[in-house]
């Protein structure tokens, strides 16, 4: 199988219109079988304030299909400190999931291209 028991993933919901805001969810697989995975973990979204990406504080465990052509899946190397995630955005709207060590994932889907 392709996804198993202990792997760390993020899914990333798909953006269909220019003005969806990005939304994220990382977590650890529990279970897996079907096209189905049970993972649970934290869900990210854009704070309307500060426009600054946010891990919601609750713990929650989401049933995920796999063939979801609305979501993109992304394996985490096992290592990933689940905990220690957080997100940092840049110049030109980039956007960065990161551990703090090892894990430095560009989330960016556009850039500002510069005149």
């Amino acid at each position: 199988m392709v996804i198993e028991p202990g792997d760390k993933l993020l899914v990333s919901h798909r953006r269909l219109f220019a003005e969806d805001h990005p939304r994220y969810f990382t977590g650890l697989v529990e279970a897996c079988e079907d096209g189905f995975a049970r993972v649970t973990g934290h869900s990210w979204v854009r704070e309307q304030l500060r426009g600054t990406m946010m891990e919601k504080c609750d713990l929650r465990t989401k049933v995920i299909a796999l063939g979801s052509s609305g979501l993109m899946i992304y394996m985490l190397p096992r290592g990933t400190d689940l905990d220690a995630l957080h997100i940092e955005e840049g110049d030109h709207h980039s956007a960065w999931l990161t551990d703090g060590a090892d894990l430095h994932m560009d989330l960016s889907d556009r850039r500002a291209i510069p005149l």
